[in-house]
């Protein structure tokens, strides 16, 4: 999410969500908006951040009041180090957490 210039949406307090796709070639934008991006695990972005207490401008953490996410911290500073743009080794911990990553992102039937 990036916030905006003042004025560019009440509604969302002036923050545009974006859902990136990321290659060894650099970053491209999938899908980006104020309230109707929606991520890869199928959530709408502004539904989950706008929980947050105002004190923290829409900032989602444990324990600013947005729901939980269905990722760990481990999985996600694992997801981050296979950013292609680096050369990151992967370690078994991290091959793990990704591992259940994946179970995470399957499509539900």
């Amino acid at each position: 999410m990036v916030k905006r210039d003042s004025g560019f949406d009440a509604t969302t307090r002036d923050w545009e969500f974006f859902f990136l796709d990321v290659s060894k070639d650099g970053t491209r934008i999938n899908k980006r908006g104020t309230t109707d991006a929606v991520n890869q695990l199928g959530g709408n972005c502004f539904e989950c951040h706008r929980k947050a207490a105002p004190r923290w401008d829409f900032g989602c953490e444990t324990d600013h009041g947005c729901a939980p996410l269905s990722v760990t911290p481990a999985m996600i500073r694992a997801l981050q180090r296979t950013d292609p743009r680096c050369n990151n080794l992967i370690s078994p911990e991290d091959a793990e957490a990704l591992k259940q990553l994946n179970e995470v992102l399957k499509p539900r039937k």
